[in-house]
């Protein structure tokens, strides 16, 4: 084959509604009809992926790179996740037409092009044969907008303002008045995320660029929709709509862990076809939203970690191969998950998600009522709590605490993800700490993790965070995994209702999933407080409409764990 590649700038493909949408199009001289690689991404059709595109043209694919609606090249007014599965459907079956089509399309790409992935798949175009998405979710609600109830603010801001209001302004006529105040304005808040000062703007629903007001409305629509309502439903991609074979690419730091894992199980056992059902594969590295790179964070998992031993591009042509080329090269009758072990640092190899052979292990609270921080007096057992002192703390929106690594997105300055030493946000006394003694056995943990709190609080509503750590010999405490629940939205149905100041409720904590072990010498460590910010929109305790209220007010926190209470964590521990 030629090893010369042809490349055509801003090939047309019309859509159902006439919008022209504009690709680059790699294909190797000489070859009449391949199988199509298409990605279809709102971040510039020339940007990271042409060197996979030469590499793919070289192995006998094409390859498709198009600009998504209103985005760069293509026309259209862009709104993110709105048009993606109508305009995904059109674009497959337009690439299987092309005379240097032979009437396959596999699809790649990650984050939010991942997401194109599972919108064009959801609408089944019957040219779509396979798709590999990374570090992406087919549930924009759980993934992108709300945990437990409470914004990701970190994201929506971050992202917002640097990528939709960013372009929102460069596709602006430069003899358009507004564009030179607009791009000021854009650059100060740029810098602000930096020094969180973006991120702490009252009302959020009137933020500038991206609020009510703003060039793009993005963070106002979604805080006017905190529930997963039509919305949100329009964009979900259905695990029983998935026809095609999927590879799943996903980092424990990653801030779509849970998604990547729950697409992977959903369709495995609901997908919409047996070759669906049949054939979901997922790898998970200890990796943050940039896949495949080691150290994450300031923490080192060895160079079995990273790129030169994953080989991910080589991972999707086999990928590809099998299902658009017919080479049967064994990637199929592979196992289909495998997981990173952090802290043994090795590869293995499972047959599902959970593991099977799990114990599922509960590690009570337990202190003589004074658990705040590091230097307080909080443990973490297996043994059940008796009757024991609470632990209280004041939760100050004002002064929340910060944010200190974890699955984050997408200003690595504001919002840098990965693993980073917890002390400096356990010395704070609204951080409770329980802690095991030092394990005498190195401990696997692997799989999801869930967190039963019984705690009451002054407020109508507020947070209660949970955050799990590994603290080594030295003191250094890496975080492992993070999540958080909003009072109002305790009982998981999805209706808001404020809670009975006083009052005491238990709350689940949906803490996502790991694979860590606790090695011997370590201590497992549990932090419960009510902010990590700016990850998550602080809660302002006064149980106004998220995103409209200025006033904030604190919140006396108190967390029970006795015989009647017994506050606790799930660890899913594997035996070895």
């Amino acid at each position: 084959m030629s090893k010369t590649v042809i490349v055509e700038r801003n090939v047309e493909a019309t859509m159902r509604d006439g919008v022209i949408l504009r690709a680059d199009v790699y294909r190797p001289d000489g070859v009449d009809k391949l199988p199509v690689l298409l990605q279809r991404t709102p971040y510039g059709k020339g940007a990271a992926s042409v060197a996979f595109a030469l590499m793919a043209a070289e192995r006998g694919y094409v390859v498709v790179i198009q600009d998504t609606r209103g985005h760069w090249a293509s026309d259209g007014e862009g709104y993110p996740l709105i048009y993606e599965m109508r305009d995904g459907y059109d674009t497959v079956e337009w690439a299987a037409r092309q005379p240097w089509a032979d009437g396959q399309v596999g699809m790649f790409g990650g984050s939010y092009v991942g997401y194109t992935q599972w919108a064009a798949a959801a609408m089944q175009p019957p040219a779509l044969k396979a798709i590999v998405p990374g570090v992406t979710f087919c549930d924009p609600y759980s993934a992108y907008a709300y945990t437990g109830g409470a914004l990701q603010a970190g994201v929506q801001i971050s992202w917002g303002l640097t990528s939709e209001a960013l372009l929102g302004i460069a596709r602006l006529p430069d003899d358009d008045p507004r564009k030179g105040p607009w791009l000021e304005q854009l650059l100060d808040m740029a810098d602000g995320l930096g020094t969180g000062a973006t991120f702490k703007r009252l009302p959020m629903a009137e933020m500038p660029l991206i609020g009510r007001e703003g060039i793009t409305t993005l963070l106002y629509d979604v805080l006017a929709h905190p529930t997963r309502d039509e919305y949100w439903q329009q964009v979900a991609c259905p695990h029983d709509r998935v026809q095609v074979p999927a590879f799943h690419m996903g980092g424990w730091y990653d801030i779509f862990t849970s998604n990547t894992l729950e697409d992977f199980t959903g369709i495995r056992a609901n997908g919409a076809t047996e070759v669906a059902r049949a054939h979901q594969k997922a790898l998970i590295g200890p990796w943050h939203h940039g896949l495949f790179m080691n150290p994450v964070g300031q923490a080192d998992f060895g160079v079995r970690s990273g790129a030169p031993v994953v080989l991910p591009e080589e991972l999707q042509f086999r990928w590809f191969d099998y299902w658009l080329k017919g080479i049967d090269n064994g990637i199929v009758d592979e196992p289909p998950l495998r997981i990173f072990v952090m802290g043994d640092n090795v590869w293995r190899d499972e047959q599902e998600w959970p593991l099977a052979r799990t114990r599922y292990t509960p590690y009570y609270l337990h202190s003589g009522g004074a658990a705040n921080s590091l230097h307080g007096d909080g443990a973490l057992s297996p043994d059940g709590p008796a009757e024991e002192s609470v632990d209280t703390y004041v939760y100050d929106p004002r002064n929340p605490v910060p944010t200190r690594g974890g699955g984050l997105c997408c200003s690595i300055t504001a919002l840098a993800p990965g693993a980073y030493d917890q002390r400096p946000v356990e010395e704070r006394p609204d951080v409770l700490v329980y802690t095991t003694p030092s394990l005498t056995d190195d401990m696997e943990v692997t799989g999801p993790l869930v967190v039963h709190l019984w705690a009451a609080t002054s407020a109508p509503d507020t947070d209660f965070t949970a955050k799990l750590v590994d603290v080594y010999p030295c003191g250094y405490a890496r975080n492992v995994q993070d999540s958080i629940l909003r009072a109002r939205y305790r009982q998981g149905d999805g209706q808001a209702r404020l809670v009975t100041p006083g009052e005491v409720y238990e709350y689940t904590i949906d803490l996502k999933a790991t694979s860590n072990v606790f090695k011997a010498g370590h201590c497992i460590r549990l932090e419960i407080s009510s902010s990590n910010f700016p990850q998550f929109d602080r809660n302002l305790n006064t149980g106004e409409p998220v995103g409209q209220g200025t006033a904030m007010r604190p919140a006396t926190q108190t967390i029970l764990h006795d015989s009647a209470h017994p506050s606790h964590i799930v660890l899913p521990v594997i035996p070895r």
